[in-house]
């Protein structure tokens, strides 16, 4: 009985965790530099600053949504945020500073 109670518990985490990294998916930090194409996607792959900046965004968007932000509301902000702030700077120090920005407003700050 308990082996059955184990894999029903393992299954449910299991399926937590896809439901968790499918509402991240628009922030994901791990990304494919093979196939960067946009001035934003290759300095990122490009700046060890601004990859770790994009992983604490990451970390600050799933966070956002574990304490109950609205995932859909979030990702609509997210959008607007990377075509109207990330996207629109041409450094690494604009770009930074954009980053900063959008982690602080996930955290509240």
């Amino acid at each position: 009985m308990s082996k059955v109670i184990g894999t029903a518990t393992k299954c449910v985490l299991g399926i937590t965790a896809a439901c968790l990294f499918a509402f991240a998916a628009p922030v994901t930090a791990a990304r494919d530099c093979g196939r960067a194409k946009s001035n934003a996607e290759k300095m990122l792959c490009s700046n060890p600053r601004l990859a770790q900046a994009d992983q604490r965004m990451a970390l600050a968007y799933r966070t956002a949504i574990r304490q109950g932000s609205d995932p859909k509301l979030l990702m609509e902000t997210q959008r607007t945020w990377i075509e109207e702030s990330r996207d629109l700077c041409n450094d690494a120090d604009c770009m930074l500073k954009a980053y900063e920005e959008r982690i602080a407003q996930l955290e509240g700050r």
